[in-house]
């Protein structure tokens, strides 16, 4: 499935393709054109269970633009760390600032609305941080979010961080039942659980852009 495909059949504003194709993206892998086939682009939910470097964080941003463009959505992206925060909020900042997508960061931990941060096209935050929002009466955070994004959703089994990451999706889903959800990860091994928990469809794939080569030295 090329770009062409994704503007033809599935409605990708041609703004996308073009920021896409000068950034030497051209088509999309195989468990990328499955998630586009399973109707990610059309709305609906889905857990993404692929290798690393196959390409979840593109499917992600796919969503998010066309919500951002054509419908004025606003998208949450939730990391478990505050280094990975700031590494997608240069990359997504970087990519698609010339299309207008504002893009903004959110890792303190204080006790405020952040009422400030509901002006970002897309927020960029650790999954601690809408925590403490929504337990503030942050809830313009739900009500304006149109698509969030959990990466690394396999911390969900973490002691430390997966209670808060389970609630905050528990809670998001429940604040806006039309919200489109995405959780990503490459080493998830029940997510097609994680996909029945959602309400979502499912793609779990093994493929890899580069072949992975086991033996003993």
């Amino acid at each position: 499935m090329d770009l062409q495909d994704l503007q033809e059949k599935y409605g990708l504003p041609e703004e996308v393709t073009e920021v896409l194709e000068e950034s030497g993206i051209t088509e999309l892998y195989p468990p990328q054109a499955k998630a586009i086939e399973k109707g990610v682009l059309d709305g609906k939910s889905l857990t993404f269970a692929i290798p690393t470097a196959a390409g979840k964080t593109l499917v992600a941003e796919l969503c998010m633009l066309k919500s951002i463009l054509e419908e004025g959505g606003k998208c949450l992206y939730v990391v478990p760390l505050r280094a990975l925060a700031s590494e997608k909020f240069e990359e997504f900042k970087g990519k698609y600032e010339s299309l207008g997508v504002e893009v903004g960061v959110a890792t303190g931990d204080y006790d405020v609305s952040g009422s400030e941060l509901a002006r970002y096209d897309i927020l960029v935050a650790t999954s601690e941080k809408v925590d403490s929002l929504l337990r503030h009466k942050a809830k313009w955070l739900a009500d304006l979010s149109t698509v969030v994004v959990f990466d690394e959703i396999h911390l969900i089994n973490d002691p430390g961080r997966g209670p808060t990451l389970e609630v905050l999706a528990a809670r998001l889903r429940q604040l806006n039942p039309d919200l489109q959800v995405l959780g990503l990860s490459a080493t998830i091994s029940n997510s097609s659980s994680i996909a029945d928990w959602l309400s979502a469809q499912h793609v779990r794939s093994e493929w890899r852009p580069v072949p992975l080569k086991e033996g003993v030295y």
